[in-house]
């Protein structure tokens, strides 16, 4: 089976939307400018896409009609004229074409519904009293799905499974070529899924999805260098934007932030000592996120309540480790930005001010004075985002095949 590679700026002007060999090919390009700009900024008025993409009102109206048709995008007329004229109705993703979000952890196999724009809609949490086998996670997926599609009305549909798998992913085949903590070893996730669900399935590194994801939705300025490090039960990795476009590597293998060397001695599943993920962990930390995750919900009586002792020696030894991999992050990829997803969201908020100090011992002055660290805005919905953009990017690529 083949992967997907997920595009990350959209087409911004008028010329590169109309390069092409044919009429036909012309149209698609537009096509696939328009349900991306739709996409990635959630909401657009008619006369915002025309100015995007350099394209003619007629034609924009064209294309978004053909969309609307398609159920790819809806129109709503504008909340209220501020100018002199008929407003320019606004066009938003529709909710008639969606896709499946998978990620398999060491305690739980959870899949969701998300909709395009990056809403996610339904997420079951199945949990596994071991780390589920690729079997296993074949078996939970087709299930919940079946429960899934028993909630969708005639007119909706899936269109395809996005899989983000914490370990070593083949993207272009989808499958996982070793999944550590899972013990998954060259597992055709891809096919296997595919075959039980039929339905096509595009797998990739959790942290590469969970970059994906915060780079296009997250509440972020000057995110085009971005460096997102995901913490999981299932371990640490991370996804790297370069100049706008995800850095994967010859296989797809690039990001695996957790398995560099920090200076511990504890054994890794990897096969090496001393990685990131021996030693900055999630279950000594779990209170604290509980405690942020709650926070996120609205002001409680514990929302100010700080760390106790014990919490702020595992911090302060956890920070120290932290500060290692990401300082040799930041002298190697010069990045503006670092996002700290899962687990790791306890760094920002407990321990920033340490972890700028252990930085300034691990990095070089000049790089680092240019970042800011920031934790994930898309909180515990950003691997089920950015999942399923792997399954919506061959209909963002070409929509009227849909």
């Amino acid at each position: 089976m083949q992967g997907v590679v997920v595009a990350l700026k959209p087409t911004g002007n008028g010329s590169s939307a109309r390069v092409g060999t044919n009429t036909d090919d012309v149209r698609r390009r537009n096509l696939s400018t328009v349900l991306t700009l739709v996409h990635r900024h959630r909401a657009l008025t008619r006369a915002e896409l025309t100015r995007h993409t350099g394209l003619s009102r007629s034609t924009t109206k064209d294309l978004v009609e053909q969309l609307v048709a398609g159920g790819l995008v809806e129109e709503s007329p504008a909340a209220s004229p501020s100018q002199v004229g008929r407003p320019s109705p606004v066009v938003r993703p529709g909710h008639k074409v969606l896709a499946a979000a998978v990620t398999p952890e060491v305690d739980a196999v959870t899949v969701g519904l998300v909709g395009m724009g990056g809403a996610v809609l339904r997420v079951l949490r199945c949990a596994t009293d071991r780390a589920p086998t690729p079997e296993d996670t074949v078996a939970i997926v087709a299930e919940a799905l079946a429960e899934i599609r028993r909630t969708l009305s005639d007119a909706q549909s899936i269109t395809a499974v996005g899989v983000a798998v914490p370990g070593l992913v083949h993207s272009r085949q989808s499958a996982v070529q070793l999944a550590p903590n899972l013990d998954w070893h060259d597992a055709e996730i891809g096919p296997m899924l595919s075959a039980a669900t039929e339905l096509p399935v595009y797998a990739a590194n959790d942290a590469n999805a969970g970059a994906i994801a915060e780079h296009l939705f997250g509440n972020h300025h000057s995110a085009e260098h971005l460096i997102y490090v995901n913490g999981g039960p299932s371990g640490i990795g991370a996804g790297f934007v370069v100049a706008g476009g995800l850095l994967e590597g010859l296989a797809g293998y690039a990001g695996e932030l957790g398995h560099t060397f920090v200076g511990g001695t504890g054994e890794c599943h990897c096969g090496s000592i001393g990685c990131l993920e021996t030693e900055v962990t999630h279950a000594p930390l779990a209170r604290l996120l509980s405690q942020l995750d709650d926070e996120s919900s609205g002001p409680t009586e514990q929302s100010s309540a700080e760390p106790d002792r014990d919490e702020r020696q595992v911090l302060s030894g956890q920070t120290r480790a932290l500060a290692i991999a990401l300082g040799n992050a930041i002298n190697m990829l010069n990045p503006g930005l670092i996002v700290l997803g899962g687990f790791l969201r306890v760094f920002p908020r407990y321990a920033a001010d340490a972890l700028r100090a252990e930085l300034a011992r691990h990095s070089m002055t000049a790089p680092r004075q240019l970042v800011r660290i920031v934790p994930a805005t898309l909180g515990a919905d950003t691997l089920m985002i950015g999942a399923a953009e792997l399954a919506f990017a061959p209909v963002l690529a070409d929509p009227g095949r849909n």
